[in-house]
């Protein structure tokens, strides 16, 4: 049995997004909203910013994620712009 992720995409037509289960090889599906091909996107990370004002040295911490984040960013940015996609494993660096 093949593992099934939760990949989100965004239309090429009507820039809708929708969630799906999918492989991980997946990369496009039919767009739910207008039957046109959906890419995979990256999401980025939701940081909990209350729950981390809560504990000593938040400031270290939010700039730190803050950082990871961007240069995560980054990395899929070029990697988008050098291979037209995001690498053989999404989220594995």
């Amino acid at each position: 049995m093949a593992k099934l992720i939760l990949h989100r995409f965004r239309c090429t037509d009507c820039s809708e997004t929708a969630d799906e289960l999918v492989k991980p090889d997946v990369k496009h599906i039919v767009c739910p909203g207008c039957g046109s091909p959906a890419r995979r996107i990256i999401t980025p990370v939701r940081l909990d910013y209350q729950g981390l004002a809560m504990h000593d040295g938040m400031e270290t911490a939010i700039g730190h994620f803050d950082r990871v984040h961007r240069e995560q960013r980054e990395i899929e940015r070029r990697r988008m712009q050098e291979h037209g996609d995001y690498g053989p494993a999404p989220g594995a660096d």
